[in-house]
């Protein structure tokens, strides 16, 4: 079987999968399970035709280990969990919001198939497809690629350290003595990368997708197709960002302030200039500001 036609077959039978257990658990976050697993998966089905290719099989590798540390990260938050009777029970707070506001079964489940299973599964295929187009390419690896690797492994790894730092944060954050601590207090998280950046691991996961399709881009010299992919998930995080940021400052009532501290996506120290306001935010909550230290 070729394995562009198998990685399809598994992409079709997620969606079903996905829907029906939505359908009948009324947990909607299956495809939340599966996003970190299937881009590994259809790389090793490549690996099958490509495996030849030294210029697959570094980007393949790295994709590998983004979907290892991704897993792990969703696992200990507590995403895999699952008992024999009542399945697994860990589910994105955001659906149970969505599904308040359409408040009708059918039209959610309609959201469900086309939106949460349909959408977003082919999402995913979709901003891995550039590394089958890159398998089939006949390209050995130049410096223009070498330096691409270079800059995954670094988002690759920029994206853990922010997602590391936010675990500590919401675990420390309603213990004493942290929770007696101002910057505690606020709720959200403002140490290490999140100090620079409200979604430094948004703006990491991002960018490693944009590299995967550049990788094509430097095998093929021409601005590939596929690359809509990557551009589709850039347009569903900023979505999902405003409507999750909307949540946020309802439940924190200095998260709108923060927002014009801090730049959603791309950190302070990058931009040209850094924001005043944050250190009126620090002296406004009580809270020691330290340029240097998380």
């Amino acid at each position: 079987m070729d394995s562009l036609f198998l990685s399809l077959a598994i992409l079709a039978i997620s969606v079903v999968v996905c829907f029906l257990a939505g359908l009948i658990t009324g947990n909607y976050s299956h495809v939340d399970r599966l996003w970190s697993i299937l881009p590994p998966v259809y790389v090793i089905i490549w690996f099958r035709d490509f495996g030849f290719n030294k210029a697959f099989i570094i980007p393949a590798i790295l994709v590998i280990a983004w979907g290892i540390r991704l897993t792990w990260n969703f696992g200990r938050r507590g995403g895999y969990q699952f008992s024999f009777n009542s399945g697994f029970s860990g589910e994105d707070y955001r659906w149970a919001i969505l599904r308040e506001k359409i408040n009708n079964r059918f039209l959610y489940e309609l959201f469900n198939i086309f939106f949460i299973c349909g959408f977003q599964l082919g999402l995913i295929f979709a901003f891995t497809l550039p590394l089958y187009y890159l398998g089939k390419a006949n390209h050995s690896p130049t410096f223009t690629d070498f330096l691409l690797y270079a800059l995954q492994t670094i988002l690759l790894m920029y994206e853990t350290i922010a997602d590391n730092q936010q675990y500590a944060f919401h675990s420390k954050k309603n213990k004493p003595p942290f929770s007696n601590n101002p910057r505690y207090r606020l709720g959200f998280n403002t140490f290490g990368l999140w100090k620079y950046s409200r979604h430094p691991n948004y703006m990491a996961e991002m960018g490693q997708w944009v590299v995967v399709w550049l990788y094509l881009v430097s095998a093929t010299k021409v601005i590939h197709w596929s690359g809509f992919g990557a551009l589709l998930l850039i347009v569903l995080f900023f979505g999902s960002t405003v409507f999750t940021e909307k949540i946020t400052s309802g439940k924190y009532p200095q998260y709108s302030r923060w927002k014009k501290a801090v730049p959603i996506f791309i950190p302070l120290f990058i931009l040209p200039k850094r924001s005043k306001s944050k250190k009126i935010f620090w002296k406004e909550n009580d809270i020691v500001f330290v340029e240097n230290k998380v």
